[in-house]
């Protein structure tokens, strides 16, 4: 049987690590013809055993963005006489002895960096990916074809693999499970819920400026980086302290709490490779508003409201339209609408799609 490694020491980062963690709890049940060697920081291990404990995990001490995993990498994958290699990032390290199935989730490094830094390492290992990955996965349509541009992928190499909600995502909560919640957090209702990492792509800044002119409205900040440094000082010179309330990271059922109890979910980000929160507030039964940006019109559908990208006064008027305008059956109807199109997204054919990338990749010619 081949013998197939997954990076996943991107587990506790973000999007990136709630793919993995999905993966980890769905491939348990389908592999059957593989040897699945999970690559992952000593302080995980235990985790991964417990979500797949007939697979093989093999330690690694080198963090992502390092200059060490480009050296220890490669010697783990030799130790452990790989067969594949599945990067969940487009940070490819050096000298891997082995094809390569490649993950890009965006390619906002490139599309919208920081700094020049950024841009160039982007570039650079991009130039990788189209050098040595054998298959190249995509969570949607638009970094397909950005891939293809930008990276100089030939289409050929390129699938298209989405995520979706997590599994037991839309199981009902208790009354009194929520009212803890919302006491716990001292979340007041109602309110807006924007999931973020904080970064500048994510359009904080646009969001701020068209609650300005939306008294009354509050907004709520969560997720891995929502707290950031630069975020407390973006609500404070914004002058909306009173009505925005930071949360940071959640675990994963306060994060469902806290997008089912929303009076809706925003997402104004400039560009996005998929755009997970969108899929989740529509599968939490919450109006979902959202810019058009990258990946996001193939993850929302008919189910949400779209605005253009960078424009403040239409994600104003789509903030407001779910926020406050939104009632009776026009509620009813596009919370049904986007219940509807989250279904269409799922675990398990995303975990079989990935499993026949892995068949396909080891395959193909080199």
């Amino acid at each position: 049987m081949p013998r197939i490694g997954l990076d996943a020491r991107y587990l506790r980062n973000g999007g990136i690590g709630r793919c993995i963690s999905a993966l980890l709890t769905a491939y348990p049940k389908l592999v059957r013809n593989e040897e699945m060697v999970i690559l992952a920081h000593p302080e995980d291990l235990s985790e991964i055993r417990g979500r797949a404990p007939t697979f093989e995990v093999a330690a690694v001490r080198s963090r992502v963005y390092s200059l060490r995993e480009h050296f220890e990498i490669a010697r783990v994958v030799k130790r452990l006489k790989l067969d594949l290699l599945h990067l969940p990032h487009y940070v490819v390290p050096r000298g891997i002895p082995c094809p390569l199935v490649v993950t890009v989730n965006d390619l906002i490094h490139c599309q919208l960096p920081r700094t020049r830094w950024h841009s160039r390492y982007c570039r650079w290992m991009l130039g990788q990916v189209r050098a040595q990955a054998r298959l190249v996965l995509t969570l949607s349509k638009a970094v397909a074809r950005d891939v293809e541009e930008v990276a100089g992928v030939e289409p050929a190499r390129i699938k298209v693999i989405p995520p979706a909600v997590a599994e037991g995502w839309t199981a009902p909560s208790s009354g009194p499970e929520v009212e803890a919640f919302l006491r716990r957090l001292r979340i007041e209702l109602p309110y807006v819920l924007n999931v973020t990492n904080g970064l500048p792509h994510k359009g904080l800044d646009l969001l701020l400026e068209a609650l300005q002119e939306l008294p009354g409205i509050r907004l709520v900040l969560a997720g891995q980086g929502s707290d950031r440094p630069e975020v407390l000082r973006q609500v404070e010179a914004s002058g909306l302290s009173g009505s925005v309330l930071v949360l940071g990271a959640l675990s994963d059922r306060e994060l469902r709490l806290a997008y089912a109890s929303a009076r809706a979910v925003v997402v104004a980000s400039r560009q996005e490779g998929f755009g997970l929160p969108a899929l989740e507030g529509m599968a939490a039964g919450v109006p979902v508003a959202t810019s058009d940006a990258g990946g996001l019109p193939e993850v929302v559908g008919d189910g949400a409201i779209l605005f253009r990208s960078g424009s403040v006064a239409e994600l104003r008027r789509a903030l407001y339209t779910v926020a406050v305008e939104l009632e009776g059956g026009d509620r009813a109807g596009l919370i049904q609408r986007g219940l509807a199109q989250s279904r269409k997204f799922s675990w398990d054919a995303t975990a079989r799609a990935t499993l026949a990338a892995y068949e396909r990749a080891l395959t193909s010619a080199a």
